[in-house]
């Protein structure tokens, strides 16, 4: 088993933090020193005898040596706590800057199980093990302490006690190395647990109306958890035997010093005395270093999470926000050349469906359109729909925002063109972005939709969104064009609204979205309120199958330049 060293966790420590450590490892030193330090002078008090001039030279030594102990573990406690949470913090906020950018692809290919698990759990199981290195230190430091000890007392005692101490050490070690394996199984049932317990809370309503489906799904979940229970009664048995080994071994040095070595040679009772003290204060600081392997086996399983998830992503991250354009000229059109996309290969196969390809497509959306997309399910609409808005990344062929095509610089200010409400959108109760929301705007808009009383926007955010399902979709509506977008894209937002307010949608919200100057591309099965588009694209296994205008180009012409001359 490999042991994580400092060097592993230097790239998570800030230069305060690495002082800070530098700090702690010797004051972790000092105390470890001072453990062996109160021991031979303990044995020396003994030794010199019981008389009150013994008392008065020994008792105030160790009575500081007792201070320097209690304080540095009391100042390591406290700091080492300290120092814990904040590269927790750290770890966490460095692995939420690496996901927030990060492609929609790998958030998607990792799963919200695994994400979850990076952030709340690998994260503090990582720093735990920095204040581990600390106390390893220490218990190093007092057994070298008391070897040497032991040594000054009887060369034989020391060749004996250390031989037995090696070879409980190496049998302790081979079992924790045969015990990692098993922690990399706990942490895939972990996930697992983890994962199902968030299906059960989401798909609640599901399970709750049908009893055999949700003893079904309980069945599975206690099927993981006897997994994981019968694993970590394995792990643990595994490491206690570690530790029963390591201990058997020590009173096997204390019955050898005691029994045998007087037999070998000559040693006086209070020097076996002394011998016999200085393993049985050695027993604490040995047992405590042997139980360290099995957290920092955890440790290294959590660490190497963190690891190759920062890897994944710092493979395919984009430039940071510095390096970037803030903004782009006023939206005019947007143009898809010879555009494709394909998800990669080892999805495909996990998934076992058959290899999605998009396009090659060419397509050119403009100024002021409303734009009806349809098609089959499994068409590619909400996948042209990702990588129309940026969110995924082409393999295939060219974006161009007003002619010019869309640079690595430019990918996050051509996001910022857009504003949607996919089928799969998440409602935040802030409002974020908004620093300061017109209270009175806001208020207006849920009068016009239909939501007033529903929920009010109080402090920057909203008072409530459990709303249902298309009152839910009005609401994110409202966020986006108070996000003030030049480009809306709506996926499926008629289908959960009932007849009244998808007539509305169609008939009423889609003009006057328009006549605020929007761009919106609507992804719909609607085809009866498809003569409220300008335009109709439809889609086929990825391919654009039909491209034609409903309106009439004068007519387009005309809205065209009234929406021009009100902007």
């Amino acid at each position: 088993m490999k042991l994580l060293s400092i060097k592993d966790y230097l790239p998570l420590l800030t230069r305060r933090d690495k002082r800070q450590w530098l700090i702690l490892l010797i004051v972790a030193i000092l105390t470890g020193v001072s453990r062996g330090a109160f021991l031979a002078l303990i044995n020396a008090a003994i030794a010199a005898g019981g008389s009150g001039k013994t008392l008065l030279l020994y008792a105030p030594a160790s009575l500081m040596i007792i201070a320097i102990i209690l304080g540095g573990d009391f100042f390591a406690a406290v700091r080492g706590k300290a120092l814990a949470a904040r590269m927790t913090v750290q770890v966490r906020d460095g692995l939420m800057d690496r996901i927030s950018s990060a492609n929609l692809q790998t958030i998607e290919s990792e799963g919200v199980s695994d994400l979850l698990y990076n952030v709340m759990y690998a994260a503090p199981t990582v720093a735990d093990a920095l204040i581990l290195h600390l106390n390893f230190a220490n218990g190093i430091v007092t057994l070298v302490f008391n070897v040497i000890y032991i040594g000054f007392l009887s060369p034989l005692g020391f060749a004996m006690a250390v031989a037995i101490v090696i070879a409980g050490v190496t049998v302790h070690s081979t079992i924790e190395r045969t015990n990692q394996s098993r922690r990399h199984t706990l942490d895939g049932l972990w996930r697992d647990s983890q994962m199902n317990i968030l299906g059960h809370l989401e798909g609640f309503k599901e399970l709750r109306l049908a009893a055999v489906k949700s003893a079904d799904y309980r069945e599975i979940l206690e099927g993981i958890h006897r997994k994981w229970l019968g694993e970590t009664i394995t792990e643990m048995k595994f490491s206690s035997l570690g530790v029963m080994t390591t201990s058997f071994f020590l009173y096997l040095a204390m019955a050898t010093i005691g029994l045998l070595l007087p037999a070998l040679v000559s040693v006086k009772p209070v020097t076996a005395m002394q011998l016999l003290s200085a393993i049985l204060f050695t027993m604490g600081p040995l047992v405590a270093v042997i139980t360290t392997f099995g957290q920092f086996g955890r440790a290294g399983v959590a660490l190497g999470k963190i690891k190759r998830l920062s890897a994944t992503i710092d493979a395919i991250r984009e430039p940071r926000a510095v390096s970037c354009r803030l903004d782009l000229p006023a939206f005019e059109q947007i143009e898809l050349k010879n555009i494709a996309f394909a998800f990669p290969k080892e999805k495909d196969r996990a998934s076992g469906n058959e290899e999605f390809h998009l396009g090659p497509i060419d397509l050119t959306i403009r100024r002021g359109d409303i734009v009806c997309l349809a098609g089959g399910n499994g068409s590619g609409k909400t996948v042209l729909m990702r990588v129309l808005t940026g969110l995924y990344r082409p393999t295939g062929g060219t974006i161009l925002y007003n002619g010019t095509p869309v640079s690595e610089n430019d990918r996050q200010a051509y996001r910022e063109q857009f504003s949607t409400v996919f089928g799969d959108f998440h409602l935040f109760k802030e409002l974020l972005g908004h620093r300061d929301p017109q209270e009175a705007n806001v208020a207006a808009l849920l009068e016009k939709y239909d939501l007033k009383g529903k929920t009010a926007v109080t402090d920057g955010a909203f008072t409530s969104v459990e709303l249902s399902a298309g009152q839910r979709k009005r609401l994110a509506l409202i966020v986006s064009i108070l996000d003030r977008r030049s480009v809306m894209v709506l996926d499926e937002f008629g289908a959960d609204q009932d007849p009244e307010h998808r007539h509305r949608f169609y008939r009423e919200w889609l003009g006057d979205l328009k006549a605020m100057g929007k761009t919106v591309i609507v992804v719909s099965h609607d085809d009866r309120y498809f003569d409220a588009a300008d335009r109709i694209i439809r889609l086929d296994f990825g391919r654009v199958v039909e491209d034609r205008r409903v309106r009439s180009e004068a007519l387009n012409s005309t809205q065209g330049d009234k929406v021009g001359a009100t902007q």
